[in-house]
């Protein structure tokens, strides 16, 4: 039997409540040359009962299940690891495509020079019943010769974080680090593929992604929840790196073992630590306006500077 030309890593935990309706637009695809790989990371709801059914229904779906939770890290992982395609995508439980999606990332990736290692749509973000709430792409496509240049592109654009439900060349992809096991490691990823390689987006709207509260971030608020998220050893561990000086140790690691010059290696090490901590300082500038209009009563941010300099100390 061929290999197929995609394969779709589904993990999931616990995912009941959507997993039926990202299957459903999966197998609906207009690409049928797919394989479906679901690692059920040892879910206690009906995720087990749901996914059987659908795998006894239709061979492209591959089922798994893990005897306990292996963080999200090691799911994510394993569902690449199990794949044979030539080019794989990630697939959260909670997200949907368009019928395609698929099709229209494998058309640009057949076309595309060999530099390009992945291409993505446009996203629109969904609520819990589906209902579109408005479009909110990370805008990271470039096609900048310079791995500096399309890593800069990359720190200053990323947001949500959805072109990692992208389409990638599964050879370029097992040259990365893949997920590591910390908060941001799909920062991290997108980071290493545009090191290695072109990003293109699609300017179509073909992705939707699910804002709900039990999505992964919100549901784990804490430096130490969101460690034990990806990887549950994390929670017995007596000192966790914060969150964000991880991720640009991490950055800085996938700077170091790229295929670069030692020249651009540095010029993308200095892209790292410059763009990581203004972003910092402008994220820390936002919280603090936040916590004043607050104080305040929510008024204006001009309002605001008046009357703090009415009260003078």
């Amino acid at each position: 039997m061929n290999n197929p030309m995609v394969s779709i890593g589904l993990p999931v935990f616990n995912g009941e409540r959507f997993i039926e309706r990202a299957l459903v637009s999966l197998l609906n695809q207009d690409i049928d040359d797919i394989e479906i790989i679901i690692s059920d990371n040892a879910s206690d709801d009906e995720t087990e009962v749901i996914c059987r059914q659908y795998a006894r229904n239709d061979k492209r779906i591959q089922y798994s299940r893990n005897r306990a939770n292996v963080g999200a890290a090691g799911n994510y992982n394993k569902v690449f690891q199990l794949a044979k395609g030539k080019y794989f995508k990630w697939a959260a439980h909670d997200d949907e495509c368009y019928r395609t999606m698929l099709r229209r990332c494998v058309e640009v990736l057949e076309e595309a020079p060999e530099s390009v290692v992945m291409v993505y749509p446009q996203a629109e973000l969904i609520d819990e019943e589906g209902r579109t709430l408005e479009t909110g792409s990370d805008r990271i496509g470039f096609s900048d010769p310079r791995p500096h240049r399309r890593l800069a592109k990359i720190l200053w654009s990323l947001n949500l974080c959805d072109p990692v439900f992208g389409l990638i060349k599964a050879e370029v992809l097992r040259r990365t680090g893949l997920i590591g096991p910390f908060f941001g490691a799909d920062n991290v990823l997108l980071s290493e593929l545009a090191m290695l390689g072109e990003i293109r987006e699609l300017d179509e709207v073909l992705f939707r992604m699910r804002m709900h509260r039990g999505r992964s971030m919100k549901a784990n608020p804490s430096h130490r929840a969101r460690a034990a998220w990806y990887d549950p050893t994390a929670a017995q561990k007596v000192f966790i790196l914060p969150s964000w000086e991880r991720m640009v140790w991490e950055m800085l690691r996938a700077v170091s073992r790229a295929p670069l010059s030692s020249a651009e290696k540095l010029r993308c090490g200095l892209v790292v630590t410059t763009v990581h901590y203004w972003r910092r300082f402008k994220n820390a500038g936002g919280r603090l306006k936040g916590r004043v209009r607050d104080v305040v009563g929510g008024q204006p941010a001009d309002q605001v500077k008046q009357q703090l300099g009415r009260r003078g100390s």
